[in-house]
């Protein structure tokens, strides 16, 4: 019911602002070929105006179905320009894709949610195979890159070598994994070829092994996210998914979420030296708009 209001506001607004503004052309070019021509002397005053509101009508019908075939038809919306002549895009597809951004950029560079240990194991009980994390594990090790331990070793000395603090916990607070727990926010890269996961610790698992995360952590997250990629892009896309829109218990819808991840990055669009494009997947076209925002 969202993504239907959000269309239709959308749908109404831009036909009436762009009929609007074929009238004002209409309207120029009346200053040199009065429009008055088309009528007959003959016609009475009642008459023109009938006929001036069916064409006022007609127009802004056509321009009513074009806005709607452009609404259904299109799956990638620009929503800003940033620096250096980047762009922040929201769009439906597959992040795992190569066909989510232009084929001039080879590399790309995207971001995963996991929890703060980064665990690796994907048994659909630590981690479920059908989120991002798991996809993105499962990704890995399917192209033998690594083994659930090489994988797990490689993060670990990744994160060994950055700033980002951590603490042990004990084996009662979190059953199977990973004992040390990053602050949320903390970051590890992977590379798969000429992918960049920046894995982003969000959740925090407990004793059952259910991911949580607060709005304090989860503003944090995205914050530090941001902060991230502005270091580390080098210029190249970044792939940006509906952070906590899978198994987190974030208790948000996933429109809200594309609303509140669209807000910061124009919020700290001065720290955005990319292209960014924020996938809502497919499956969620029938649920999530990506008009109005």
């Amino acid at each position: 019911m969202k993504k239907i209001l959000a269309n239709i506001s959308y749908i109404l607004v831009t036909s009436i602002k762009y009929t609007g503004a074929i009238f004002a052309i209409i309207g120029f070019i009346g200053l040199f070929a009065p429009l008055t021509d088309c009528f007959s002397m003959q016609d009475g005053m009642i008459k023109k105006i009938i006929w001036s509101c069916m064409v006022l009508v007609g127009i802004w019908i056509l321009v009513l179905l074009a806005t709607v075939g452009f609404v259904l038809l299109k799956k990638k919306y620009k929503l800003l320009d940033v620096n250096d002549g980047h762009a922040v895009f929201v769009q439906y597809g597959d992040i795992f894709s190569p066909n989510e951004i232009p084929s001039t950029d080879k590399r790309r560079n995207i971001v995963i949610p996991v929890n703060r240990c980064f665990d690796t194991i994907v048994d659909d009980d630590l981690i479920s195979s059908n989120t991002l994390h798991g996809k993105c594990m499962r990704q890995l090790y399917n192209e033998n890159l690594f083994t659930t331990e090489s994988l797990n070793n490689k993060i670990q000395s990744w994160l060994a070598n950055t700033e980002n603090s951590f603490e042990y916990i004990e084996r009662s607070l979190k059953r199977s994994g990973n004992l040390k727990r990053y602050d949320v926010g903390s970051v590890a890269e992977i590379k798969d070829n000429d992918i960049n996961f920046f894995l982003l610790a969000l959740t925090t698992f407990d004793k059952e092994l259910h991911a949580h995360t607060s709005d304090e952590e989860y503003v944090l997250a995205i914050i530090k996210m941001i902060i991230y990629s502005n270091k580390r892009s080098q210029g190249f896309p970044l792939l940006v998914p509906l952070i906590g829109a899978g198994a987190a218990d974030t208790k948000k819808q996933e429109r809200d979420i594309l609303e509140f991840l669209v807000k910061l990055i124009k919020m700290n669009r001065n720290l955005i030296n990319c292209d960014v494009h924020i996938i809502v997947r497919n499956t969620a076209k029938n649920r999530v708009a990506i008009t109005n925002l």
